[in-house]
């Protein structure tokens, strides 16, 4: 492995997760931004516990008109897992233990109030199988890749990112190493235009082009807006392409090079062996007039003044005794 390889790796392992998800939250809710209130990272009394994000409706009658919302009530915790992260049985436990102990903490909020939402990537089987045998919860796929639990203190839901239809949860599917929107550059450029102003897009962006830059060209590149070529440039991938320019340039370069040497080569030959062909037709052809003079008795002399061959060449060539 090169030290770009490296380099390269340690970005995609460096991808800052958490916070392209609240972006990616943002965008899927933005139609609701006036009723809904985001706290990132909530602390609790304990510092090793905290909430990745929690949602909460500032009008308590507000109804959200999204799949990944149907469960909503006044106060609704999520918990993101990245692509390089499980959703196993522990850390579902600790998670729902954080729920009720920010309810036991918090005088204003009843357990009626409460939703858990966790997103995933990769499906949690043994989970499920945990929820269904062992707790004896109900688990229903709501909608493609959204799975309500039903029969826990609160309502609960697992949100599989990578079965979520495209209609309205593009946002999260493309949160991912592989997302599977057909062309990822249109796709960011199409938030950029119609989100840019109203939403940071950074943390979002920069994390999907990370995970999926061995994906992205120049012409990728093209397609940008401003801010998002400015990651590009952040993230150190147009200088790349520079360098990887140079070096196809000078490949190419070389290849011309042997190319023409080699066509030079030939040409050069080809006019050599013309030019010497027709020397040695015209050698023959003098020799054949010094053959037939010399058959009529004409000396060397005059062969050699007439056909231009000297005396020299005439004995060798014609085996005539000297005159």
């Amino acid at each position: 492995m090169t030290d770009n390889d490296i380099q390269e790796k340690k970005k995609k392992d460096d991808i800052q997760w958490h916070p392209a998800f609240v972006v990616a939250m943002q965008g899927m809710l933005i139609d609701y931004g006036d009723v809904l209130d985001y706290k990132v990272e909530h602390p609790m009394p304990t510092k090793s516990l905290r909430i990745d994000i929690l949602i909460i409706k500032k009008h308590p009658k507000a109804v959200i008109k999204k799949q990944i919302a149907e469960i909503f009530r006044l106060e609704n915790i999520f918990e993101y897992k990245s692509p390089t992260d499980g959703l196993d049985i522990s850390e579902f436990h600790k998670a729902l233990a954080r729920t009720h102990t920010y309810k036991a903490l918090t005088p204003k909020v009843d357990i009626p109030d409460l939703t858990l939402s966790f997103v995933v990537t990769a499906h949690p089987r043994e989970l499920m199988k945990h929820l269904r045998k062992t707790l004896g919860y109900t688990v229903e796929e709501k909608h493609p890749g959204i799975f309500v639990v039903s029969g826990a203190m609160i309502p609960i839901q697992i949100i599989n990112s990578v079965k979520l239809s495209d209609e309205e949860n593009l946002w999260l599917r493309n949160l991912n190493r592989n997302p599977p929107e057909g062309n990822l550059a249109r796709w960011i450029a199409q938030v950029e235009k119609e989100y840019g102003e109203r939403i940071d897009l950074s943390a979002y962006t920069a994390a999907i082009l990370t995970a999926n830059q061995d994906k992205l060209s120049k012409e990728d590149f093209n397609m940008m807006t401003p801010r998002t070529r400015k990651i590009f440039e952040e993230l150190g991938w147009t200088e790349q392409w520079r360098k990887q320019g140079r070096k196809e340039g000078k490949l190419e370069g070389k290849l011309e090079g042997k190319l023409e040497g080699k066509l030079e080569g030939k040409l050069e030959g080809r006019k050599e062996g013309e030019l010497k062909g027709r020397k040695e037709g015209e050698l023959k052809g003098k020799l054949e007039t010094a053959k037939a003079m010399l058959a009529e008795g004409d000396s060397l002399e005059k062969i050699a003044r007439v056909t231009g061959i000297s005396r020299r060449t005439l004995k060798a060539k014609l085996a005539a005794p000297a005159q």
